[in-house]
């Protein structure tokens, strides 16, 4: 995680537990997506994709604040493991809880999502950007 200022964002119970749970998924039916995911959100192995998943699932789960980076990379890796079954948890995420799960989404895509979040995981993937 990083060292920037920590942001509190006052979510829910299910928002929480949606966020928990996706990431959690990249340890099971999406266990693969690292390798294309690894460095999107900053990450160079799969040691420090595993480190910081669990940091954010722990920080989550507690209820601690996190750094705007941070919040854009929980919020970005819930949506994928929530939406892709190519990269993600997709059909695998809690079959019949999709209706319920998604206004949970995007009620936390209110809370999290801004253009600004947007930029620091732009700038802080670890390979170049398309021009």
């Amino acid at each position: 995680m990083t060292d920037a200022q920590l942001v509190p964002i006052d979510l829910t119970d299910e928002e929480r537990e949606l966020m928990v749970l996706a990431l959690n998924e990249y340890g099971g039916p999406a266990k693969h997506a690292y390798q294309l995911l690894c460095s999107v959100v900053g990450q160079s192995t799969k040691s420090e994709w595993t480190h910081l998943r669990h940091q954010l699932m722990e920080a989550i789960e507690n209820k601690e604040p996190l750094s705007d980076l941070d919040w854009a990379r929980a919020l970005f890796l819930t949506e994928v493991s929530f939406a892709s079954d190519l990269a993600g948890a997709g059909l695998d995420l809690e079959r019949g809880a999709d209706e319920r799960r998604l206004g949970v989404l995007r009620s936390l895509q209110y809370k999290v999502s801004s253009h600004a979040r947007f930029l620091l995981l732009l700038q802080n993937a670890s390979y170049p950007p398309a021009e």
